[in-house]
């Protein structure tokens, strides 16, 4: 796709792009495996390392849906410049508690950062949506999707970095330099919250150019009423008079009727003018910007105004699977198979390039095949993975299929969100990525659940429950096969 047609108003797209980079960046370093390791070094167990995420997760299904709402109703920049607060204020904390190895304040700062991701997620993505043209979302947020993967490789890789420095051992003070680390990355992020502009999106320059269009033809009517009133009372009257004492009359006519025909001229040049430039603005919108309504289709009790509803029931479910097993990868691999941090982190440098690999080729592949049957198999390719990492003795298989395993189930996730968009009116965009707070919500709460699962019965069981979980969330989609077989890009 080219980016060419709606140069002028990519502000709040770049800017999405920036903050994306450094937001992931330091979520890859504060919420992935290093804050997994710290937590179990200070307590010994798996519980609290789930309860720190459950926490996060709690606050944000507390959170989202009125922040998506109010995203709704008022200014998405606005939004934005307060969970930009927010997560300056929370970056603070977190360091605080980190400095001082509080587990307690630590608790605090991680709802605090489930409030702060209940307010910037639904409202960046919305806005994000409104600046590219129905139809053609699925490559920006691919790119996006990639730069996040892209940050993702930077904060593993600088983990690298830090703990060559500072020691290659599971221990709170090399731990900490790296955490105190993020919590600059995140910073940076909640000040660029702060340059985001509704009147940049797409839908609202086009509305606000309605709006001049309208004003300017009214302007032009009224000032084309003063003229012909102005041209019908100065004109001067026609008086007879008598030529050679005959009753020949002639009329003596003001020399200003050769002015009044060209201003006459000029006037409906102008006027044709202004509605070419009215049409060939009509014309550009209908064709880049209107989101025509996509065909009603059905299938068994379902049709296509279910689909937001699919999307979100699956994710839902995947999402309580997901939580059971993600946040315990990292300690998976240091108590069974005894890798060192800069080994962990090296795994999760790897897999986001695998994503941003497989992200790629989906896109294209989706072209041929469509977004659905492209996303239903990459993750039933994952679920596989998963089904096998339960019973995998070899370290290379392990890695192997752990790599695969992230690198199928996300690689789609640009896919999904560009249809879940298509089916989603402009009004109500932020409140359906604030439902996304309700999947985190169950991805945190299951992670409380695992810990309590793994602490019982060990890391391959819950590897084995995770995956029979994912087997329901994916059934749902295939619903969405049907659903979705007009929802082609252009």
């Amino acid at each position: 796709m080219a980016f060419s047609g709606w140069q002028r108003i990519t502000h709040n797209v770049k800017n999405t792009y920036v903050v994306t980079f450094f937001l992931w960046a330091a979520r890859s370093i504060l919420f992935q495996q290093i804050i997994s390791g710290y937590v179990f070094v200070l307590t010994n167990s798996n519980k609290p390392v789930g309860v720190v995420k459950g926490i996060q997760g709690i606050s944000q299904l507390v959170f989202s849906l009125p922040a998506g709402y109010f995203a709704d109703k008022t200014r998405r920049d606005t939004i934005l410049k307060i969970s930009g607060a927010i997560g300056l204020f929370t970056t603070l904390l977190t360091f605080i508690a980190i400095e001082q190895t509080s587990l307690g304040l630590l608790y605090v700062a991680f709802g605090l950062w489930g409030m702060f991701a209940a307010f910037q997620n639904p409202a960046m993505e919305a806005l994000f949506a409104d600046s590219i043209p129905h139809g053609q979302r699925s490559f920006p947020m691919m790119i996006k999707y990639n730069i996040s993967n892209l940050a993702m490789v930077l904060g593993p890789a600088l983990c690298v970095l830090l703990f060559v420095y500072y020691g290659d051992v599971w221990q709170i003070r090399e731990l900490t330099a790296v955490l105190e680390f993020g919590t600059l990355l995140m910073a940076i992020a909640g000040v660029l919250l702060f340059r985001f502009n509704d009147d940049l999106a797409l839908e609202n320059e086009f509305a606000d150019s309605k709006e001049d269009d309208v004003e300017a033809n009214k302007k032009a009517a009224r000032s084309e009423r003063e003229s012909r009133a102005s041209v019908t009372s100065d004109q001067p009257l026609r008086t007879p008079s008598v030529v050679n004492n005959e009753m020949e009359i002639e009329y003596d006519y003001s020399d200003d009727e050769e002015t009044e025909g060209t201003d006459k001229a000029e006037r409906a040049g102008l006027l044709a003018r202004r509605e070419q430039i009215k049409s060939l603005q009509t014309q550009q919108y209908q064709t880049t910007v209107k989101e025509e309504p996509l065909p009603v289709v059905k299938f068994w009790c379902f049709n296509s105004t279910h689909v937001p509803w699919l999307i979100f029931a699956s994710d839902f479910i995947i999402s309580n699977g997901a939580g059971m097993t993600i946040n315990f990868f990292p300690l998976f691999f240091k108590e069974e198979y005894g890798l060192t941090p800069i080994h962990v982190s090296i795994l999760f440098l790897l897999q986001p390039i695998l994503v941003m690999v497989l992200s790629y080729f989906s896109q294209k592949s989706s072209k041929r095949f469509g977004r659905m049957p492209i996303i239903v198999s990459t993750r039933i390719f994952s679920l596989l993975c998963l089904f096998f990492m339960s019973f995998t003795r070899p370290l290379a298989l392990q890695v192997v299929l752990f790599l695969m395993r992230g690198g199928m189930m996300r690689c789609s996730q640009p896919l999904r969100r560009s249809i879940l968009m298509d089916h989603v009116p402009k009004e109500i965009r932020a409140r359906w990525n604030a439902l996304e707070g309700l999947s985190v919500f169950s991805w945190s709460g299951s992670a409380v659940l695992g810990g309590f699962l793994i602490d019982s019965y060990g890391y391959r069981m819950c590897f084995l429950i995770t995956s029979l979980v994912y087997t329901v969330g994916l059934s749902l989609e295939l619903f969405l096969l049907p659903l979705t077989k007009h929802a082609v890009e252009k």
